[in-house]
């Protein structure tokens, strides 16, 4: 059916004013159909608008004025996700359990959604059309899974039946006023090395249209049955990375005023490394990708310890996370034991047996891997975990257990807190 349906409309809006209601359908404004949330924030935030809607089977047209800016005051259906055709290599759904969140076996590769989200896309499945949208509705930034620019080693990576070069669609992009973040996702022996700097160099030819480079650690779980052989990074590869981006990040500090590409956390832990601080990260443009993550934190807790604005509340803590913040997130916890009477807490690096130990993030640890740290959690402790661990929800893990039902079996006191230098401070 054409538009998109109402489910909520906001009292005392223009919507509300109209007359419209849940379930009515939103066709068109100013002759414009429309598709999704997205058309109906474009083309609704002009100051006269002649609104098409249909109610039980009759179409209805609203002539109107309001102030250029306001929305109508309406929620609209959920826009259905374009679904990605590549076969990547690494590609994560592949290498998932079953009985996961639903969520998790979407093979994502909408552009919407890199914009409203900052999902990355490889822009495998643009139609004209979609070009077309995004340079009228300037759908800026989009986030680009780039992984290799040389087009054979790519498609190699892709494993998509179409070749698919990137470096045209970026320049059509950039071109059109469309500004990118992108990411590598390296394959220790594929794309790292002599093919890693081809790639960031290539792109660095883009900037300023192309923002910024996340070059990430494959991620690699135990259920990779039937899939191609892949290696996780090891000390060595991190070292070797590590060298090659400093290096041209100093190049690119004096040609571009930016260090352009960043390392995922991951690297300097593996490497063995100290963690660059917070200014390295130039405003952390790849914070969702896990670039800079613990650099923040630090600076968070910081700047809440010498303004006087932390006061943790006296009380026994016990704070869960994954291996890969385990170390830094233990220092912290020393840190505030000492600064705080009657504060004591300590950390619990919980293994991800539901996954596989190569997958060390707390955002992928399941609830059968919470239930079995709470074991280790005194009845006088509060167990705290970030709320990554639930992300979709709030309340379920990545296995379907809920945080309610871990609270009912193992430890009533079971919290939930925001990723943050906050959460940590106030976990009740």
């Amino acid at each position: 059916m054409a538009g998109v349906a109402i489910t909520t409309v906001v009292p005392g809006s223009v919507a509300d004013r109209l007359g419209l209601r849940p379930a009515d359908r939103l066709v068109a404004i100013n002759g414009h159909p429309l598709r999704d949330a997205l058309d109906l924030a474009f083309y609704g935030a002009l100051e006269e608008l002649d609104l098409v809607v249909h109610r039980d089977g009759e179409e209805s047209s609203f002539l109107l004025e309001k102030d250029p800016g306001v929305a109508l005051g309406v929620e609209v259906e959920a826009m259905e996700v374009q679904r990605c055709k590549n076969n990547c290599l690494f590609c994560f759904v592949y290498q998932n359990r079953p009985r996961q969140r639903r969520s998790l076996y979407v093979k994502d590769e909408d552009y919407r959604f890199s914009f409203l989200h900052g999902h990355y896309i490889t822009l495998s499945n643009l139609a004209e059309a979609d070009w077309a949208r995004i340079f009228e509705q300037r759908l800026s930034p989009l986030y680009i899974s780039v992984h290799a620019t040389d087009p054979a080693l790519r498609d190699r990576l892709l494993r998509n039946r179409t070749p698919q070069p990137v470096l045209p669609k970026l320049r059509r992009l950039v071109d059109g006023g469309i500004e990118l973040h992108t990411q590598v996702v390296v394959c220790p022996g594929l794309n790292d090395g002599a093919q890693l700097s081809r790639t960031l160099l290539d792109l660095a030819a883009f900037h300023p249209g192309v923002r910024s480079v996340a070059v990430v650690p494959v991620g690699l779980t135990d259920h990779r049955r039937r899939l191609p052989r892949l290696r996780s990074a090891d000390g060595d590869d991190a070292r070797s990375l590590l060298d090659l981006l400093g290096g041209l990040q100093g190049w690119f500090r004096v040609r571009l005023g930016t260090r352009f590409c960043f390392a995922a956390d991951e690297w300097y832990l593996l490497a063995g490394r100290e963690m660059p601080d917070a200014d390295h990260y130039e405003g952390y443009p790849q914070i969702a990708d896990g670039v800079g993550g613990m650099a923040r934190f630090a600076a968070e807790l910081d700047d809440l310890i010498t303004s006087g604005a932390a006061r943790p509340p006296a009380g026994d803590y016990c704070f869960f996370t994954g291996q890969l913040f385990a170390p830094a997130l233990t220092r912290h916890v020393a840190e505030l034991q000492g600064r705080y009477l009657g504060w004591r807490g300590r950390v619990v690096a919980l293994e991800n047996r539901y996954l596989g130990s190569g997958i060390t993030v707390a955002g992928l640890l399941a609830g059968e891997d919470v239930r079995r740290g709470l074991a280790q959690c005194g009845a006088h402790e509060v167990p705290v975990i970030p709320r990554v661990m639930v992300e979709e929800d709030g309340a379920t893990f990545l296995d379907g257990v809920t945080v309610e039902e871990l609270r009912a079996e193992c430890h009533p006191g079971l919290t939930v807190v925001a990723a943050d230098a906050q959460g940590l401070l106030v976990p009740v």
